[in-house]
């Protein structure tokens, strides 16, 4: 007993170690299964999560179960055994069990089974699911075996726990505090991955570069809360004129910068014109302020565009918006991109 202990401590420290390289959720996942093989004997495995929306359950990942079974199985939680896997937290081991049992068709996956474990994935001290572990032939499960995979259970809800935490890291890392837009540096990231659609399938780009007409007054004037409020309500009113799949920026203190794919020259003007209309009938009202924007909006359409360094993109929206500027407050207009 003493040496199986070790032993079983041993692949523990294995499956950690594993672990350390999984860089999401599903790798986790594939990890603990693949080691799983070299501790439990099974038929077939399955790790099942409980829908956060209809409280069915869905197969998450598993062994020895065929891909389209896995992506056609839908279940309720029903029968007697799983609600006390579910809400009792209860590790359930079943063994010499029969088709004609009354749960044997609600915790039957692809294949019949003789043998069956099932337990219980904890997240913040509720299940949410559960590991299911089956044999259709052999010994019946141990209680050292039950023990094992309600560790794996408890370690897969402390994985769990582990990627939200970095997901929401990651948002947060992405996210500006004040206005909810894309921070600099992620902004870039998106628009990269839209420059690389739109030359891919020959589709236009606009961007859309502007700031908020004399910040800092209203700044001195309102204070620094009213302009973090109003930074927000510009950022809602810019997204309000654009699509979902659209990116918008904050590129500086009052700027922000808008990535449009597929979007050509007369619609990106448009939308500037727009989002410059709607500032001005309705940004900063709640501090008594008229605010105005000025900004442009550069479409890249002929092949070579897309091959422009980002720091030459970026110094044209910056003339073309000093340009702008010169003419005064309030204003909006369309560039061109240099011809390299």
């Amino acid at each position: 007993m003493h040496h199986e202990i070790n032993d079983y401590s041993a692949w523990l420290i294995g499956v950690f170690d594993d672990l350390c390289g999984a860089l999401t959720f599903e790798q986790a996942l594939h990890v603990i299964l693949e080691r799983m093989k070299e501790t439990i004997p099974h038929q077939s495995v399955a790790i099942l999560m409980v829908d956060g929306n209809t409280n069915e359950l869905l197969i998450r990942n598993a062994r020895q179960i065929s891909y389209s079974f896995i992506k056609k199985l839908v279940r309720a939680v029903q029968g007697d055994i799983l609600p006390r896997v579910l809400l009792k937290h209860e590790m359930i081991c079943l063994n010499d069990a029969k088709p004609s049992d009354p749960d044997y068709p609600v915790l039957r996956l692809e294949h019949d089974f003789k043998n069956i474990c099932l337990a219980p994935v904890i997240h913040h001290q509720r299940a949410v699911g559960y590991i299911h572990c089956d044999r259709a032939e052999g010994p019946a499960f141990s209680p050292e075996e039950s023990r094992r995979l309600q560790v794996l259970g408890r370690l897969i809800g402390l994985l769990m726990e582990k990627f939200d935490l970095l997901e929401l890291t990651q948002h947060l890392g992405r996210i500006d505090d004040v206005t909810k837009a894309l921070k600099y540096h992620a902004f870039v990231e998106e628009y990269y991955r839209e420059l690389a659609r739109a030359k891919a399938y020959r589709l236009p780009l606009s961007l859309i570069f502007v700031d908020i007409d004399d910040y800092a007054s209203f700044m001195s004037t309102c204070g620094i809360n009213a302009g973090h409020i109003l930074l927000d309500e510009v950022r809602r009113l810019i997204v309000k004129r654009i699509r979902k799949m659209d990116v918008v920026g904050r590129f500086s203190a009052d700027q922000f910068i808008v990535c449009l794919g597929g979007m050509n020259r007369v619609e990106a003007t448009a939308t500037l014109e727009a989002i410059r209309q709607d500032v001005q009938d309705q940004a900063g009202r709640s501090s008594g302020s008229m605010v105005t924007l000025t900004g442009v909006a550069m479409t890249f359409e002929r092949p070579e565009d897309f091959d422009m360094p980002l720091a030459k993109v970026l110094a044209t929206l910056g003339s073309g918006l000093i340009t702008a500027h010169s003419r005064g407050s309030n204003q909006v207009m369309t560039i061109d991109l240099p011809r390299v």
